[in-house]
C-alpha cells in the first residue's frame, strides 16, 4: 500500500527553513544584540503559531485518507460477505435437493421391497 506522508514532509520542510531563515537573519542583519533578541523572539512566536495549524491540517489530512480506506475496506468486506451468503445459500439448496432426492429414491425402494414381499407371500 503506498504511503503519502506530505503533511510531515511539509511540516519537515517549514522548520528546515524556519532554522535556515534563522541564522541567515542573525549572520547577516546589522543589528544590536536587543534587537536581535527581539527578533528571535517574535521568529519563535511565529514558528510557535505555524507549527499547530501545519500539524492540525496533516493530522486532518491523514485521517480523512484512513477514512477513505476504511470505507473501502468495509465495503470490500461487505463484498466478501454477500459472495459468501450467495456461496452458502447455492450448497444449501444443492444439499436440500440431494436429500429430497435420497427420500424419493428410498421410498420407491421401500415401496418396491414391500411389492417383492407380497408377492412371495
Amino acid at each position: 500500500m503506498a504511503r503519502d506522508d506530505c503533511g510531515s514532509g511539509s511540516l519537515t520542510t517549514f522548520l528546515t527553513g524556519a532554522l535556515f531563515g534563522a541564522a541567515a537573519a542573525l549572520l547577516l542583519a546589522p543589528r544590536t544584540g536587543k534587537e536581535t533578541r527581539e527578533l528571535l523572539v517574535d521568529y519563535g512566536n511565529t514558528i510557535r503559531e505555524n507549527i499547530p495549524e501545519e500539524l492540525k491540517a496533516a493530522a486532518i489530512s491523514r485521517g480523512r485518507e484512513m477514512i477513505e480506506q476504511g470505507k473501502k475496506l468495509i465495503d470490500h468486506g461487505n463484498d466478501i460477505l454477500s459472495d459468501s451468503q450467495e456461496y452458502l445459500d447455492e450448497k444449501k439448496h444443492a444439499l436440500n435437493s440431494a436429500i429430497e432426492a435420497g427420500k424419493e429414491a428410498m421410498q420407491k425402494e421401500k415401496e418396491a421391497l414391500a411389492a417383492t414381499l407380497a408377492d412371495k407371500e
